[in-house]
C-alpha cells in the first residue's frame, strides 16, 4: 500500500527580501519539496516588512471577479516596500495606531487560497524569478499558495511583548516551516520546523540594524512551541545555537543550504563590460574618472553592504595591496568589483568606496540578474568574502561553482562549508588579507594555487547539490513524523544520527 504524501506548508515571506542569503535559501527549498513526488507541498505568503496594508479577504463562495479583484489588491501592496502614511498627521497618527492595535489585537491570521492559473506570473516575478531558471516555471505556475494577512511585525511584536502568539489554521499539514524562529499557535497534528540560519543578531550586536531585531531574535526562540524542531544550516550554527538554548540540543540537526543550478562556468569576457555599463552603481555619489576601454582584470565580492561584511577592510587591504605592488602589473591593473546594495550602517563603506571609485580601481554594481553574476563570478581572478562572522555564506560556493578561487575569512562556518577548497584570512588583520589576495593573483605560486583551489572547489559544491540536499530534507520529514506517531521524540538519538555529516577535510591556506 502507498503511503500518504507528506504535506507540508512552507513560509515563503523571506523570499521577498533580497536576491541571495535566507531568500534564495527559502526559494530552493520550495523548489526542492515541490519536485519531491511524495511531498504535496503549499507556500504561505504574507508581507515581510513591519507593517502590512490591513486586508480583508472574501469569502470563498464569493463571485470570482470580486474574489480575484481582491486577491489583486493585497498582491500590490505586497510589491510595496513600506506602507504610504497620509501626510497630514491626523490622519497619520491615527492610522498608525491602526496599525498597532491590529499587530497586538489581532488573534488568529486569515488567509486565501491563491486564484494561481491568473495570479502565478506574479508570484514568480514577486517571489522566485531572482533564483529560480524558467524551466522552473512548472513548479509555479502548478504550484499552491496562500495568501495571509500577516506581517512579520505582527508575529515578532507580539513577541517581543511576550503577546500571546497568533493563530494559525493548519490542519490538515504534517509540518510547517518556517525561516528563524516564529511563534505560532498551530493546529494539533503539524509539527513546526524553524529553518535556523544564524546566531548573528547575538554574537555579533554592533552589526545588526537595531537593537530590537536582538531581543525579537531571542524571545522568538523562547517562544517557539515545545516541540518545534530546528534544522540549521551548518554544524558551527548548531553550535552556537545549542550553546545559548541547551534545550534544544534534541531538537536540532544540520542540514546545509542548496546551491542554484544558475551558477556555473560560462565563458563570455565581451559580456563583462556591457553588465558594468549596465549595473554600476550611483549609491557612493562619486563618477569613476574615466570610462573602461577594455574588459578589466578584477578581484569580486558579493553581499548586502553591511557591516559583518568587512567591505571596508576588503577596501582597505586592496588599496595596500595596490600599494606594495605597484610595480608589479597583475597589481597594477587590478580592479576591485563590488557587488551589492546599501542594507544598513552602510554610510563607511560607502565613504571607503568613493575615492577608490573616482581614481577607477573599485567598481560598485547593484542589481546584477543571476546570469550576469554568474559571468562576473567565472571572469573574476579571485572571489573574496572577507566577513567577521556567517551562519553559512552562499556566494563563495556560487563562486566556486564558476570555477573561481576563493579568498574566505578564517570563521567557524566558513571552514565547515567551504573545507580545503578556499584560502583562509584573518578578517581583522588587513595586512593578512592583502597578502591572501596577492598570493592567489600575483606569487609564483598563483597559477598552481588556482589550479589546485578551482578542482578543490569543483567537487566540494557536490555536497550543496539539490538532490543531496532534498534526501536530507526528506529522510527528516519521515523520522520526524514516525516519531510523532509513534509519541516519541527524536531527541534520544546522538549528535552523529542527528547531524548530516561533512566529510573531514585539511584545511590549508591560512
Amino acid at each position: 500500500m502507498a503511503q500518504p504524501k507528506l504535506r507540508v506548508l512552507v513560509d515563503l515571506s523571506m523570499a521577498l527580501r533580497g536576491y541571495c542569503g535566507i531568500a534564495q535559501d527559502v526559494r530552493l527549498l520550495y523548489k526542492m519539496l515541490a519536485l519531491c513526488p511524495d511531498v504535496e507541498v503549499t507556500g504561505l505568503v504574507y508581507h515581510p516588512r513591519k507593517f502590512s496594508p490591513l486586508h480583508t479577504f472574501l469569502r470563498p463562495d464569493a463571485a470570482r471577479a470580486d474574489r480575484l479583484a481582491n486577491q489583486a489588491s493585497f498582491l500590490w501592496a505586497l510589491s510595496e516596500a513600506e506602507i504610504k502614511w497620509p501626510d497630514l498627521w491626523p490622519l497619520r497618527a491615527l492610522k498608525q495606531l491602526h496599525y498597532f492595535a491590529k499587530t497586538f489585537c489581532t488573534g488568529r491570521a486569515h488567509w486565501d487560497r491563491l486564484d494561481t492559473e491568473t495570479f502565478w506570473s506574479v508570484i514568480w516575478r514577486l517571489l522566485f524569478s531572482p533564483t529560480l531558471s524558467p524551466h522552473d516555471l512548472p513548479l509555479v505556475r502548478e504550484g499552491d499558495f496562500r495568501l495571509s494577512n500577516l506581517s512579520n511585525g505582527m508575529v515578532y511584536g507580539r513577541a517581543l511583548l511576550k503577546g500571546p502568539p497568533i493563530k494559525l489554521d493548519t490542519r490538515g499539514y504534517d509540518f510547517f516551516i518556517v525561516q528563524g524562529s516564529r511563534p505560532f499557535r498551530i493546529s494539533p497534528g503539524t509539527r513546526q520546523i524553524v529553518r535556523h540560519h544564524d546566531m548573528i543578531p547575538v554574537r555579533e550586536p554592533d552589526t545588526i540594524s537595531s537593537q530590537l531585531f536582538i531581543e525579537w531574535h531571542h524571545k522568538a526562540i523562547r517562544q517557539s512551541p515545545s516541540n518545534a524542531f530546528y534544522v540549521c544550516n551548518s554544524e558551527p550554527t548548531r553550535d552556537d545555537l545549542t550553546a545559548m538554548y541547551p534545550e534544544l540540543k534534541g531538537r536540532s540537526t544540520t542540514i546545509p543550504c542548496m546551491l542554484s543550478d544558475a551558477y556555473h562556468g560560462e565563458s563570455n569576457p565581451d559580456a563583462i563590460r556591457p553588465i558594468i555599463d549596465l549595473r554600476r552603481s550611483a549609491a557612493a555619489g562619486a563618477t569613476p574618472g574615466r570610462r573602461l576601454k577594455r574588459t578589466p582584470r578584477y578581484i569580486l565580492s558579493v553581499a548586502t553592504l553591511e557591516p559583518r561584511k568587512n567591505f571596508v577592510g576588503l577596501i582597505r587591504a586592496f588599496n595596500a595591496l595596490k600599494v606594495r605592488s605597484a610595480a608589479d602589473a597583475r597589481v597594477r591593473n587590478l580592479k576591485l568589483v563590488i557587488v551589492g546594495s546599501p542594507g544598513w550602517k552602510y554610510e563607511p563603506i560607502l565613504a571607503a568606496m568613493r575615492d577608490m571609485i573616482r581614481r577607477g580601481q573599485l567598481i560598485h554594481l547593484e542589481n546584477v540578474a543571476a546570469e550576469e553574476l554568474r559571468l562576473l563570478y567565472t571572469h573574476a581572478e579571485a572571489f573574496v568574502f572577507p566577513s567577521m562572522g556567517e551562519g553559512f555564506g552562499i556566494p563563495p560556493l556560487e563562486a566556486m561553482r564558476c570555477e573561481t578561487p576563493v579568498v574566505a575569512s578564517d570563521v567557524p562556518a566558513h571552514r565547515w562549508v567551504l573545507g580545503d577548497a578556499a584560502l583562509y584570512c584573518d578578517p581583522y588583520d588587513v595586512a593578512a588579507i592583502a597578502s591572501t589576495i596577492q598570493r592567489l593573483v600575483a606569487s609564483d605560486e598563483s597559477d598552481a594555487l588556482r589550479d589546485e583551489l578551482v578542482a578543490r572547489g569543483r567537487e566540494r559544491t557536490k555536497l550543496y547539490s539539490l538532490e543531496r540536499c532534498s534526501r536530507q530534507w526528506r529522510d527528516l520529514l519521515y523520522r520526524l513524523k514516525y516519531a510523532d506517531e509513534a509519541g516519541t521524540r527524536p531527541g534520544g538519538e546522538s549528535r552523529q544520527a542527528q547531524s548530516v555529516k561533512q566529510p573531514a577535510v585539511a584545511c590549508t591556506g591560512s
